[in-house]
């Protein structure tokens, strides 16, 4: 056998194996095309999502900036937006007819989104009506349908990850089977081509180099035009992106799907025509397509936004990238465009634009509102500090009063009823008994002048401080109540400032007021002691407590309770720059203040 006979099976086999090769790679092709349409899929389903959800938000601002300000604009704004939705509703839909799950989902978001903007179509009614328009609960009732609507978007993005996700580890499991069988039949091939050539090597040297040179070439020509087609079909098969090319004077070459779907010009409408027809007229006078060959001649690559033209005359706002295409001489042969629609994104931003201006105004407007209730507020505080200073001049003058004018008189008539006891003597009439009633009258009536002045000024507080006003007071209080009290005082405690002193004094008659009114207490402790730079005072009873619901309505700031001894006792103390408390159980209550052993004019100024 002759070495042309045994290399011509060695050729045949070499030949088949590239053909299964060449097989194989078609259908690898044909598995990369369908992954790419898959995946192409699963973003148009993202994109329609983010695009109903971007135009709900449009919508529910709009409606909400209607329903404050009554604004027809953003009436026309939010019907255009929820008529927008609508069509991106049927989008999804169609989108995700192919699989039951999506359906499901996509009817349930449907549900959602049509009871939403039913909702919101009621509100702007009601606001058409004239009813009035109550804020946090509309905000509160946007924010859970928002919560719903961004659940079951949430709900079909993890679908469609779900479905990518299998689809890739599907499409790289034939990719990698694909890869091994290529190479194992392509190596092989390589090998028996090796033994072809060594079988022939001897008697056909220069038939196997011209054979091999022309297998070459033509694997050259196979790859070349495999690629330009692969090529050509991804081009063709983009629909989100326009992509076309251009001659050298920028007249129109080639035109995908994607341009046909964005400018609305069919392939024969606009090959050969001018790429200038695309742009405003203005722009169009003004030579800017000119300028952008020019450009792109220049730089190479340009890039750049802008409005354009659609075929039925809308405009749209375009991202735009154009490329010069030159030959291996760096010849100029045409240039390369890619457009893509960013009218959504060029609103969304304007948009936040406003949106963001209105929050700079509200801001001020919250800043300035809360300036003058700073203001109104240390006005406020001032008036009381007046009116409570007021009281106490009031208190120390009407007890003077009673104790200089109406105690004398009470003095001067016991001391009268004395003497006429002492004429009259016994008298079988019983006039000395009457006498008597009225000695003993008038002796009380003045015991009570003497007490209802020292209560409304004490000439002891004055005189001795308050450490020691305090068990005089607590003494006359246990006898008039029959509430048993205790005085726990620090050894040296010693005086304080007098507006110090007479604050925590009413402090104390306020709050044994309290524990004698209110908690049903049988004893009522008080201390007085220093901590450090601060003077203490402290009632505590063994009653039933001040109720919960009052506690939790003041938190802790009694300058808005409505009881006027809280109250009260609280403004003292804030005069001082202290703090007041007050602490409730079941088992009884203890107020206690804290005031800065200081300067109490300086503490009067801080505080107010």
């Amino acid at each position: 056998m002759s070495q042309r006979a045994k290399a011509r099976p060695v050729f045949l086999s070499a030949i088949l194996l590239l053909g299964l090769c060449a097989v194989s790679t078609f259908f690898s092709f044909l598995a990369f095309r369908a992954g790419e349409r898959l995946v192409s899929h699963t973003q148009e389903v993202r994109a329609a999502i983010g695009d109903l959800e971007a135009t709900l938000n449009t919508a529910g601002r709009a409606r909400m900036s209607f329903l404050l300000s009554g604004d027809s604009d953003d009436l026309s704004e939010y019907r255009t937006a929820t008529a927008h939705a609508t069509g991106q509703l049927a989008q999804i839909k169609n989108l995700t007819h192919d699989n039951a799950v999506q359906r499901v989902n996509c009817e349930n978001l449907e549900t959602i989104t049509r009871n939403r903007l039913q909702i919101w179509e009621q509100e702007i009614t009601e606001k058409q009506q004239g009813k009035a328009v109550h804020l946090p609960q509309l905000l509160a009732q946007n924010v859970e349908m928002a919560q719903k609507s961004a659940a079951q978007t949430d709900e079909i993005r993890r679908v469609e990850s779900e479905l990518l996700q299998m689809r890739v580890q599907a499409a790289h499991k034939r990719f990698i089977l694909a890869t091994a069988l290529v190479s194992a039949t392509f190596s092989l091939a390589l090998i028996l081509l090796y033994f072809y050539y060594r079988l022939l090597s001897r008697e056909l040297v220069f038939r196997e180099q011209a054979e091999q040179s022309a297998h070459e070439a033509y694997l050259r020509e196979v790859t070349f035009r495999q690629d330009e087609q692969r090529f050509r079909v991804f081009i063709q098969a983009v629909k989100d992106y326009a992509i076309y090319t251009l001659d050298a004077q920028g007249n129109v070459v080639s035109w995908n799907e994607g341009a046909e779907r964005l400018k609305g010009y069919s392939k024969s409408e606009v090959i050969g025509s001018n790429f200038s027809r695309f742009f405003p007229a203005d722009d169009i006078q003004d030579g800017k397509p000119q300028r952008e060959l020019e450009a792109a001649i220049r730089e190479g690559l340009t890039q750049e936004e802008g409005w354009r033209i659609r075929k039925d005359g809308s405009r749209f706002w375009a991202s735009v990238t154009m490329t010069a295409i030159r030959d291996n001489g760096g010849r100029l042969i045409g240039f390369v465009k890619v457009t893509r629609d960013f009218t959504d994104r060029m609103l969304a931003q304007e948009a936040l634009r406003r949106a963001n201006a209105e929050l700079v105004a509200e801001v001020a407007d919250r800043k300035a509102a809360e300036l003058k209730l700073a203001k109104s507020e240390r006005s406020l505080r001032e008036l009381s500090i007046h009116l409570l200073r007021t009281q106490d001049e009031e208190r120390k003058r009407i007890g003077r009063d009673l104790h200089d004018s109406l105690g004398q008189y009470l003095a001067v008539l016991k001391m009268n009823l004395e003497s006429l006891d002492s004429v009259i003597g016994t008298n079988r009439n019983g006039a000395n008994e009457q006498v008597a009633l009225c000695i003993r009258l008038a002796d009380d009536a003045l015991k009570e002048v003497r007490t209802i002045s020292y209560l409304l000024y004490p000439p002891l507080l004055e005189e001795m401080g308050l450490k020691s006003a305090i068990p005089w007071y607590l003494d006359g209080f246990s006898k008039r109540s029959n509430i048993q009290t205790t005085f726990d005082a620090e050894a040296d405690f010693g005086r304080l400032p007098p507006e110090i002193e007479l604050a925590l004094f009413r402090i104390l008659q306020e709050g044994l007021t309290n524990v004698h009114r209110h908690s049903g207490s049988p004893t009522a402790n008080v201390r007085l002691f220093r901590s450090e730079d601060m003077a203490i005072l402290e009632v505590k009873d063994s009653g039933k407590g001040i109720p919960t619901q009052l506690l939790q309505q003041t938190g802790g700031d009694w300058t808005g309770s409505p009881g006027v001894g809280l109250r009260g006792m609280n403004e003292r103390v804030m005069q001082l720059g202290g703090r007041f408390e007050v602490v409730s159980a079941g088992g009884g209550t203890v107020i206690r203040a804290v005031v800065p052993i200081s300067d109490p004019v300086a503490n009067l100024t801080r505080s107010a």
